[in-house]
């Protein structure tokens, strides 16, 4: 009987699925269901519970070996919970191993969404044996570092929780996210109050200079920050990805330009800085192959 896997991709924001077979090539995915419409932990567990159901039922698909979860950390992917995580405060100390178990009746395996998107890049970049990082830009800021094949956690698990340390005001989240990018606009652009990611994307590719001046301001703090990590893992390649990647273009100029003056193996080295082409479908992928 043909087995198959599914990768969840669970975010600050919204969370999704993919059904792989178990050659990890793709045979269907869910819609994105946002996680601000449901109310409480049980209705958003019931929700991607529906979701994987909705996944194999359509599918007539009955031989899952396992399901993969890609969540934001910091987490503890041998119990399975979610520790004291701030982009997704319904899974705050939630053993989602165990709840997702139950509702589902399958083995469940969690992995930060960073690492996973990590790897998922990794693999879809050929799978080689080099150091590859990721980083993922939402309501969060994530890292994660493939080395050996594998995804690097750490003594206990908690690698690359880069984006927590702090700074003189703030950690790099207040820098680097879905909420900075906000921050900034108010400096650059009138009515910022009301204008969202999207809005900023938009009114830059109608070349508004206030909108260009808040990417700009954004592609240099994501420099810094990217500045600090090459410095500590001296990757061969980096890939983008998350919500806010879909604005690249707009930001990559200034992001390059500092990295170049703060991280020697940037300048000296080529190290490849690219964005993903599939975003939070890396993350499934990743989250699959933890099965």
């Amino acid at each position: 009987m043909e087995q198959f896997i599914i990768g969840i991709d669970v975010g600050g924001t919204t969370y999704s699925s993919t059904l792989f077979d178990n050659d990890l090539n793709r045979v269907k995915s869910s819609s994105k269901e946002l996680i601000k419409n449901h109310n409480s932990t049980d209705h958003l567990l019931e929700g991607i519970a529906e979701q994987i159901n909705s996944l194999t039922n359509k599918n007539n698909i009955g031989n899952i070996i396992g399901i993969g979860v890609s969540c934001p950390g910091p987490l503890d992917s041998i119990t399975g919970r979610i520790l004291n995580t701030p982009n997704l405060k319904l899974l705050q100390n939630v053993n989602l191993k165990k709840e997702l178990e139950k509702r589902s009746g399958v083995p469940i395996a969690i992995e930060n969404d960073a690492n996973l998107f990590a790897f998922g890049e990794w693999f879809s970049n050929g799978a080689r044996n080099e150091i590859f990082g990721a980083v993922t830009l939402g309501t969060g800021l994530g890292f994660g570092v493939i080395i050996n094949k594998s995804i690097y956690t750490g003594a206990h698990g908690l690698a690359t929780e880069y984006a927590i340390s702090p700074l003189e005001t703030g950690n790099w989240e207040t820098k680097v996210s879905i909420r900075a990018i906000k921050e900034i606009s108010k400096k650059y652009m009138k009515d910022s109050n009301h204008l969202e990611p999207i809005d900023i994307f938009n009114k830059a590719s109608e070349n508004d200079s206030g909108a260009i001046d808040t990417w700009n301001k954004f592609g240099e703090n994501l420099g810094n920050v990217l500045s600090h990590f090459i410095n500590m893992i001296d990757p061969h390649k980096i890939s983008i990805g998350g919500g806010l990647s879909g604005s690249y273009n707009f930001f990559e100029n200034t992001m390059k330009e500092t990295v170049s003056l703060y991280s020697p193996a940037y300048k000296n080295y080529n190290i490849d800085i690219f964005e993903s082409k599939d975003k939070e479908f890396s993350a499934q992928l990743g989250a699959a192959l933890l099965i």
